[in-house]
C-alpha cells in the first residue's frame, strides 16, 4: 500500500518550483533497544522533482543503516486494477450527492483524466486514485517519493518490506462498504497534497495527524498496519543491526503510532527532527 497509503493519506502540497529552494526537514526518530538502533522517517510515498530532504540528520541515518526497511516494495504493483474495479457500480458521479459534483469534477480534472475514467473503481480505489491525482498535480511522481528514492540508495544492501505484494490493496478491499464511501468523501473533502507536503517539509507532526484519515477510517487506514510493523520491528531487537524504518508520515503521528507502539515494547525514543 505504498502508494494506496500515500494516495489516502490523500492529499499532499507545493509546486515543485518552490520545494528545491530549501531544505525539508521531514520528521525523524531515534529509537533504541538492547544494541538495535532504529531510524524511524515519517515519509511521503510522492514528491515533486528535487526535493531536498536527504541533509542533516536524515543523511546520518541513511549512511548509517545496515538494513531499509519500507511498507512495501516500490516495485509492487499488485494487480491493482484487479481488485480494484467492479463494472457493475453506478458512475461515481452517482454515488455522492449531487452537492458534491463540482468537487469531484475538480478533482477528476487535477488527475488529467477523462470525466468517466474513474465510473469502473469502487469507491475506495477512486478515493486512492484522487489523491494520486492530486498530488501529480503538483509535479510529484512516485519515483521521487522517499520510498522509490531510498530503495535506490540501498541497493546492495538488505532491504526488507513490510507487507507482502498486493497485501494493502487487499486491506482496502475489505473494508465495509460504509468505510470504503467514506474514504471517498474525505479524498474529496481533505486537505490538498500542497497542506500536507507543506507540513512534512516542516516536520510539523500535528498539522499532519490533522490532515490524516478521520477518527472512523484511522484504525482501518494506519493503526491496524502500524501494530503489525512495531510488532515486526520489535523483533529485530539484539542483532545489533542499525535500521531506517520508512513509512508514510500518518503512521508516525497522533494516537497508537509507532513511535507510541515502539516506546511501549521499551524502546528509548529521542526525536531528531
Amino acid at each position: 500500500m505504498r502508494r494506496l497509503i500515500a494516495m489516502l493519506a490523500g492529499v499532499l502540497a507545493l509546486a515543485a518550483c518552490s520545494v528545491a529552494d530549501d531544505s525539508a526537514r521531514p520528521p525523524l526518530w531515534k529509537a533504541t533497544k538492547d544494541g538495535t538502533t532504529v531510524w524511524l522517517l515519517g515519509g511521503m510515498h510522492l514528491l515533486p522533482p528535487g526535493t531536498d530532504w536527504r541533509g542533516g540528520a536524515v543523511g546520518a541515518a541513511i549512511a548509517s543503516a545496515d538494513t531499509l526497511v519500507l511498507e512495501s516494495d516500490p516495485g509492487d504493483t499488485a494487480g491493482f486494477d484487479a481488485i480494484a474495479k467492479d463494472p457493475s457500480l453506478p458512475p461515481l458521479a452517482k454515488r455522492i450527492e449531487p452537492t458534491r459534483a463540482d468537487t469531484l469534477d475538480q478533482a477528476i480534472a487535477r488527475t488529467g483524466q477523462p470525466a468517466g475514467a474513474f465510473d469502473a473503481y469502487k469507491d475506495w480505489a477512486a478515493a486512492v486514485m484522487l489523491g494520486v491525482g492530486d498530488a501529480q498535480d503538483a509535479g510529484a511522481t512516485a519515483q521521487d517519493g522517499v520510498d522509490a528514492v531510498l530503495w535506490q540508495a540501498f541497493a546492495g544492501k538488505k532491504r526488507v518490506a513490510l507487507e507482502g505484494p498486493g497485501a494493502q490493496v487487499r486491506v482496502l478491499d475489505l473494508l465495509p462498504p460504509q468505510l470504503q464511501h467514506r474514504m471517498l468523501d474525505e479524498a474529496l473533502d481533505g486537505p490538498r497534497y500542497e497542506a500536507v507536503l507543506g507540513a512534512w517539509r516542516d516536520g510539523d507532526v500535528a498539522a499532519l495527524d490533522k490532515a490524516g484519515p478521520s477518527k472512523e477510517l484511522r484504525p482501518f487506514l494506519v493503526t491496524a498496519a502500524s501494530h503489525r510493523w512495531a510488532d515486526r520491528i520489535a523483533r529485530a531487537v539484539g542483532g545489533n543491526e542499525t535500521l531506517l524504518v520508512a513509512v508514510g508520515a500518518g503512521h508516525v503521528v497522533g494516537k497508537d503510532s509507532l513511535i507510541d507502539l515502539l516506546k511501549a515494547k521499551g524502546f528509548t525514543i529521542e526525536r531528531l527532527q
